[in-house]
């Protein structure tokens, strides 16, 4: 069936656009899996909040917007009203969807750090008791950048190796002058902030094609009904 100059060109920029949505989707992907690798390290300081939950979804979004561009360049090429019109249907739920996420993330970021900051606290306190916790410390030390619950100070003359901001031994190195528990508010804000703006993002960049993919499929009926199919 063939349709006519202004709906071929839509045609032609849909097939464009949702190349670029796979690459969103991968994009989304990739963010995702580097946000989950981050935050692994610190998925058990507290037992109220899943903190990696976000960077799963994003995952799982990544994985869906790819799948469904691939599916939208398909309905766009082969100008099936029937593809054209589900893969409208899916980017409206992945629209809302992602919406969503992102406004959870700005609502919540704020309480899930105050509770992770507790944690660490509490993680801190405990560390000379259990050597998971002190494993723990170590590592949001290292990765972070930071020395103790506010400072140094908070382990006396006798801080470990990961508080070490240069290349010496501790206690002679230089420690990092950071506290831990304003770097996990640091960290946790900057990270929800990509996610939701990303996802936020990429929610515009599909409102367009689902704009798009509407007009097409449109033409598309219309093209039937005058040739009779």
């Amino acid at each position: 069936m063939a349709l006519n100059c202004g709906h071929s060109t839509i045609k032609y920029l849909l097939f464009i656009f949702n190349l670029l949505c796979s690459l969103c989707g991968i994009a989304l992907i990739v963010i995702g899996a580097i946000s989950l690798v981050k935050l692994d390290d610190i998925r058990d300081i507290s037992d109220e909040y899943n903190i990696i939950a976000p960077s799963v979804l994003l995952i799982v979004f990544g994985s869906i917007v790819f799948f469904i561009a691939f599916f939208g360049c398909c309905g766009a090429i082969r100008e099936s009203y029937c593809m054209t019109s589900t893969y409208s249907f899916c980017l409206i739920l992945l629209v809302i969807a992602q919406i969503v996420i992102a406004v959870l993330v700005f609502v919540f970021i704020g309480d899930v750090t105050e509770a992770i900051q507790k944690g660490f606290e509490r993680v801190f306190n405990a560390r000379e008791q259990n050597a998971i916790n002190a494993d723990l410390v170590n590592t949001i030390q290292a990765n972070l950048e930071c020395c103790g619950m506010r400072s140094f100070a908070d382990w006396g003359l006798n801080f470990p190796q990961s508080c070490c901001s240069s290349g010496g031994t501790a206690p002679l190195c230089v420690p990092f002058t950071s506290g831990c528990v304003s770097r996990l508010g640091e960290f946790l804000d900057s990270a929800g902030n990509v996610v939701a703006w990303v996802s936020l993002g990429v929610a515009a960049v599909e409102l367009l094609g689902l704009i798009s993919a509407c007009c097409l499929a449109n033409a598309i009926r219309n093209g039937q009904r005058r040739s009779g199919y």
